[in-house]
């Protein structure tokens, strides 16, 4: 695939050459500089560089406003550029003389940095060194023929280079789990509510079992989308992989799995999956009630047709209350010598 981008760019490289354009006067025109010969050339106040990183609302960093390449005076003049379509930066060994050139081409954006057209690489990409990010983006770099060799070169990025409007791998699968819409497990637990209350009950000392009711894709998983978007096409998965039921008195527990339901046939014992005793009651608690809150832990597992491939933690949470009371006992005692009841 990297073989068949870069065949389809060797024409575009070729068409660079009629990319320049001549310089006109600019802000960052800083004087003049005249040789031995009495050639005299305006100058730059400081090196071409690109924007600092510092993308917009979609993730993008504008090019620079001036695209300036470098080129010798006898190449310019070869080119039949006048001396007043150069500009002169002096400011490192000796001088550098640039011309103005097209921003923007079919082989990308122009980097005054790299001094090369920048364009994101189509199809599979290499492995990626694990010195960079996972959303990481890889990117070639096209030097114009006409001031080389028309060299071909690739690098890796953990910000899209100004000028490109694209996203990398990563920040594509976020655009897409961010429509995700996942949401907190439906709570299974017993008690159950009470219709003659309106509210679940339960007793300090007796156990109370956790579980998800009615698991769907959007509570549960797996759930899979894929879209394109911004030149990547993303297939990203999600499902829980664990649940945090904490229990509203300070206590908590993180079941794996979609617990057990309860029925009467388990009678008065402890879930074998994922349940809890209380310890004390509810009533220091905003309306005698503890809030029950189910957390579920999602990962989001997301590829690219690039290869590129990453994981999204995520998560969701539901609640529920639970009035939870002492069982009162009654001793029943026997008739004394004198006459009362004993306590």
């Amino acid at each position: 695939m990297l073989r068949r981008t870069l065949a389809a760019l060797v024409a575009a490289i070729a068409l660079i050459a009629g990319t320049l354009v001549a310089a006109a006067p600019a802000s960052a025109d800083g004087g003049l500089w005249c040789n031995a010969n009495g050639d005299c050339y305006m100058t730059l106040s400081s090196r071409p560089t690109d924007p600092r990183p510092n993308p917009d609302s979609n993730g993008w960093t504008p090019g620079a406003p001036s695209c300036w390449v470098e080129i010798t005076a006898d190449l310019a003049d070869s080119l039949g550029y006048e001396p007043e379509d150069l500009r002169a930066w002096t400011g490192g060994n000796g001088v550098t003389f640039y011309a103005t050139i097209a921003c923007s081409s079919q082989a990308g954006y122009w980097s005054n940095n790299r001094q090369c057209y920048v364009h994101m690489v189509d199809g599979v990409w290499p492995q990626r060194p694990p010195s960079y990010k996972q959303d990481a983006g890889y990117y070639m770099c096209i030097q114009p023929m006409m001031f080389g060799a028309g060299v071909v070169s690739y690098f890796w990025s953990n910000t899209v280079p100004p000028g490109l409007k694209v996203y990398t791998p990563g920040m594509a699968a976020m655009k897409l789990i961010e429509t995700f819409q996942l949401r907190g497990i439906d709570i299974g637990m017993a008690p159950e509510v009470n219709p003659a209350w309106g509210h679940r009950r339960s007793y300090v000392g007796i156990p109370v079992w956790f579980w998800v009711n009615n698991p769907q894709p959007l509570t549960w998983g797996p759930y899979s989308e894929t879209a394109t978007l911004g030149g990547q096409t993303i297939t990203a998965t999600a499902k829980v992989t664990s649940v945090r039921w904490s229990t509203g008195d300070g206590g908590s527990k993180v079941c794996g799995g979609l617990g057990t339901a309860y029925t009467s046939g388990y009678g008065v014992t402890d879930s074998p999956t994922c349940g809890y005793r209380y310890q004390s009651t509810s009533q220091s608690q905003a309306g005698d009630r503890y809030t029950v809150t189910a957390t579920s832990q999602w990962v989001v597992t997301w590829t690219a047709l690039s290869g590129a491939s990453g994981t999204v933690n995520l998560t969701s949470s539901s609640t529920a209350n639970l009035e939870v009371n002492e069982l009162q006992t009654v001793n029943t005692g026997t008739s004394g010598s004198d006459g009362n009841n004993g306590g």
